[in-house]
């Protein structure tokens, strides 16, 4: 980049030049070089935008020699231009930094050089028909200017101007990534580059860099799913410095080795597994649901407070009510609520990229239960049929039927849903509010209404999901937490009937892969 003194000197020479236009020339071109001069000291002080910069140093070193022209003889009024072009290559290079980066293959002319060219043709065609020879050479000239350096932009800039480093990442599919590699540039003049990638899972940052002499560096995020390129490709887009020839390169920075989740999942469990056959006695574990009962001691949970008694710790005053009642009062605690948890897994999906993400969140629900050491019931179930329902069980051993269960995951085709799915407590509101109007026409629609919740109730009790949740449920006295694995396909409808009625049973639910369904009925994670 020219130093300040560099462009300073050329710009008073310019204004200089259109000084002594006004003053020597007729009155009609005096007119030209006045706008041309107002608009240059103008933009000295209040610098215009960088393509209007170019365009307005373009125009005035075209229309300077013709009002320079009768003042003087044509080829010498044309090289009165020299001294001032490189205030127009100091326009080319701040409008390179600000161009859009544009697709190409190999080298392409910019915009900003096919209207350069386009302009000149036009005002040399027109200098020929009126035979001006001002115009004519001062055509010349700028055009052997954009020659010589785009000859030198091809001579500079290699085919293959770009060296990257290779980065190997090795990542669980669906999970993020971080790596960073270097760029190095062969070319023989700084490039202006963006680098873009075609894959939407592949962020690399930051998307423009001003490669020199130094190697810059890229950073670049990875949320790869789990089929997809081992060497995903980026796309960097290069300009030179004066922003004429425009130049794509194809890059292969990373090495990627995706690990499915289900893998990465079932090494976690074997590995809790293995560890905990060392740690864990082989005690059974009571099969019942578990409720809090008051101990001895300080317990992690509160229970209720009550009157103080000798021997109470000071700790256990409730300070809040003792100054309400104005009498001794200490807070009871006791054991931790241990809640069953009942899985109900979908085992049908729509590709092997939801089967992968099935299989995860199924293992890792089960591993993180049996890190807490949960009694554990599942509900098992396709699109077709009841694969197993359990009783509360050991989490140990839940977990390993779940490595068993994650072998069974069905790809089926699903059908095509074009309406969004029922929202249940809305429906059933909608035919309270109804009845309690009283009017014919109310009747009439909560019939409707009605009907459309009998049918979809009728539809869902035989469904495999509502059968497989309710035999689980039925050995499940309330309170417990029904946890579903499911991509919510065939299963919508059945599993937001049957979760709802569960919910006025006192059950809790909550949905392990959210959806537009679970987040409708309220039990998205």
């Amino acid at each position: 980049m020219a130093s300040p003194l560099a462009r300073t000197i050329p710009r008073i020479y310019l204004i200089l030049a259109l000084l002594a236009a006004i003053l020597l020339s007729p009155l009609a071109y005096s007119v030209i070089a006045l706008a041309l001069f107002v608009l240059q000291v103008y933009s000295a002080y209040r610098p215009f935008r960088a393509d209007l910069s170019l365009a307005l140093t373009f125009s005035t070193l075209l229309l300077l020699p013709l009002a320079l022209e009768p003042s003087a003889v044509g080829v010498f009024a044309a090289l009165l231009v020299i001294p001032a072009i490189p205030l127009l290559d100091h326009s080319l290079r701040g409008n390179a930094i600000n161009q859009e980066f544009l697709q190409s293959e190999g080298r392409k002319p910019t915009t900003t050089l096919k209207a350069l060219a386009a302009a000149l043709l036009v005002v040399l065609a027109i200098s020929l028909i009126l035979a001006n020879r001002a115009l004519t050479f001062t055509s010349v000239l700028l055009a052997a200017y954009l020659v010589g350096v785009v000859a030198y932009i091809f001579y500079g800039i290699p085919r293959i101007p770009l060296q990257e480093s290779i980065a190997r990442v090795r990542v669980i599919a669906g999970k993020t990534a971080e790596t960073s590699v270097t760029i190095r540039s062969r070319a023989r003049m700084p490039l202006h580059a963006q680098v873009t990638s075609s894959y939407p899972w592949v962020s690399p940052n930051p998307a423009r860099l001003s490669l020199g002499r130094d190697e810059a560096v890229l950073n670049i995020a990875l949320t790869p799913p789990l089929s997809g390129p081992s060497r995903p490709q980026l796309q960097a887009l290069m300009i030179d410095p004066w922003g004429l020839i425009r130049i794509d390169q194809n890059l292969q920075p990373v090495e990627l080795y995706v690990i499915p989740r289900a893998r990465y999942a079932e090494w976690l469990a074997k590995k809790f597994l293995g560890r905990a056959a060392l740690e864990y006695s082989p005690a059974p574990v009571a099969l019942s649901t578990a409720t809090a009962r008051r101990v001895s001691g300080r317990g992690v949970e509160y229970m209720t407070s009550r009157p103080y008694q000798p021997g109470d710790s000071s700790r256990d005053m409730d300070w809040k009510r003792m100054c309400k009642l104005n009498q001794f009062i200490v807070k009871e605690y006791g054991e931790a609520q241990n809640v069953v948890t009942i899985v109900a897994a979908n085992l049908t999906v729509k590709d092997a990229e939801e089967a992968d993400n099935l299989a995860y969140e199924l293992i890792t629900s089960a591993l993180t239960l049996a890190g807490v050491n949960a009694l554990v019931a599942l509900a098992v179930y396709d699109h077709q049929e009841v694969l197993l329902t359990t009783e509360a069980v050991e989490p140990r051993e839940i977990l390993r039927r779940t490595l068993r269960l994650a072998q069974n995951i069905t790809i089926a085709e699903q059908e095509q849903r074009f309406l969004q799915p029922p929202e249940i407590r809305r429906l059933k509101s909608n035919i309270a509010q109804l009845q309690r109007a009283g009017t014919e026409s109310a009747q009439k629609l909560a019939e409707i209404l009605r009907l459309e919740d009998e049918v979809m109730q009728q539809v869902a009790k035989e469904h495999p999901a509502a059968i497989a949740i309710t035999e689980t449920a039925e050995r499940i006295r309330p309170p417990a937490i029904v946890a579903v694995i499911s991509g919510w396909n065939h299963d919508t409808e059945a599993l937001l009937v049957t979760l709802d009625r569960l919910e006025r049973r006192g059950y809790s639910t909550v949905s392990v892969q959210a959806s537009p369904a679970a987040k409708a009925l309220g039990v998205a994670r």
